[in-house]
């Protein structure tokens, strides 16, 4: 018990003594490694046809396909190997007639719902796009012809005892995509919302560093979703949207520590070390930044753990953003206000000195 005590108060000692400012470049290059990985990952999955065959998972929300829905008549059939069994007659159904299991999980103790995609059907060893309007009468045969199928191979492995009941939804990808479009717009407006009443409440340099650890947070979050292979549906718009609201509240603390810290030196006019302020501020957030995000974290990760499927699309995405969220507003946001207001008053000086050599000029002349 005394060593982890001991440990905890190094750990504090080490954030402490840590110098946020000076080690920017360091912060700074960490999230550019995460791309890299990212973008090595998605090209191996792209080359590996074995097990993956896109850059990322896209889920049938966003390329059009099926919803089967496969109900049994007797209780207990998603039970242990019941419920590998049932699915692998299912999968053997679906490949028999062209198509490629994207997704399954069980509902309730005798229904097993799986997902296929439309887009690639095979017909006499050719692939077919199923998912366009003109292809809705085939694809309604196929999934049909599917049905029968699965009560067929039913019926030969249980014979009377166990009847199955199924149903097919057609899943399009354009009105996915609408949704995606529409939540994209909403995130770009909230942005621009937020970056007004930051601009307003504190300046334009906090504005625009909370705006880039914002989009830190959601390319970050992507990255990893990218990186283990997480499908990509339309929870991730939730998720997106989630991560956004929560990630600026950590972000707004911070700022509204450094106004605090550097609000008596714009009453005496006297110059301050930013980053001392920034260090102070970083400093004076952290365990409350810790604590919310660590509270957060517990909950999100038992869903991730133990939650279905459908559960952990949405709930693996959220992690990673909390994750983002967290590093950008202790070691991004800050330093980024720093560089944001040099290069804004290096902007300013050197206006000043083009306005100074014009009038210059004109005197002269």
């Amino acid at each position: 018990m005394a060593d982890k005590k001991n440990s905890l108060v190094e750990f504090k000692n080490k954030i402490k003594n840590f110098d946020f400012y000076k080690n920017s470049k360091l912060t700074f290059l960490i999230p550019l490694i995460v791309i890299l990985v990212m973008l090595i990952c998605g090209t191996c999955y792209q080359l590996d046809k074995s097990g993956h065959d896109k850059f990322a998972n896209i889920g049938v929300d966003f390329q059009g396909g099926s919803l089967l829905t496969v109900e049994f008549s007797e209780a207990g059939m998603n039970s242990g190997a019941k419920y590998n069994e049932n699915l692998a007659m299912i999968e053997k159904v679906l490949e028999d007639n062209g198509v490629k299991l994207a997704a399954s999980q069980s509902s309730g103790d005798s229904s097993i719902i799986v997902r296929y995609l439309n887009t690639a059907v095979l017909v006499d060893g050719v692939l077919v796009d199923y998912s366009t309007d003109d292809k809705v009468a085939e694809m309604n045969a196929l999934n049909e012809e599917i049905r029968n199928d699965i009560e067929t191979a039913t019926a030969e492995k249980y014979g009377d005892t166990v009847t199955v009941k199924s149903t097919t939804t057609l899943i399009g990808n354009s009105a996915s995509m609408r949704l995606l479009r529409t939540a994209l717009i909403s995130v770009a407006v909230a942005l621009a919302l937020m970056l007004i009443y930051i601009i307003i409440r504190f300046d334009f340099y906090s504005a625009l560093a909370a705006i880039v650890a914002l989009l830190h947070d959601i390319i970050i979050m992507m990255s990893f979703t990218i990186i283990f292979y997480v499908e990509i549906g339309s929870t991730i718009v939730a998720a997106i949207i989630t991560i956004v609201a929560y990630s600026i509240n950590n972000t707004i603390i911070v700022f509204d520590r450094i106004r605090s810290i550097i609000k008596p030196y714009k009453k005496t006019h006297e110059k301050y070390e930013v980053g001392e302020v920034i260090n102070s501020a970083i400093r004076g957030t952290f365990t409350r930044t810790c604590y919310t995000t660590l509270t957060t974290l517990v909950v999100i990760a038992i869903l991730a753990i133990l939650g279905v499927a459908s559960i952990q699309t949405f709930a693996l995405p959220i992690l990673f953003g909390l994750i983002a969220g967290f590093y950008s507003s202790v070691f991004m946001a800050g330093p980024m206000w720093a560089i944001f207001k040099d290069w804004g008053g290096k902007i300013k000086l050197s206006y000043k000195n083009r306005k100074f050599k014009k009038q210059k000029r004109l005197k002269a002349a």
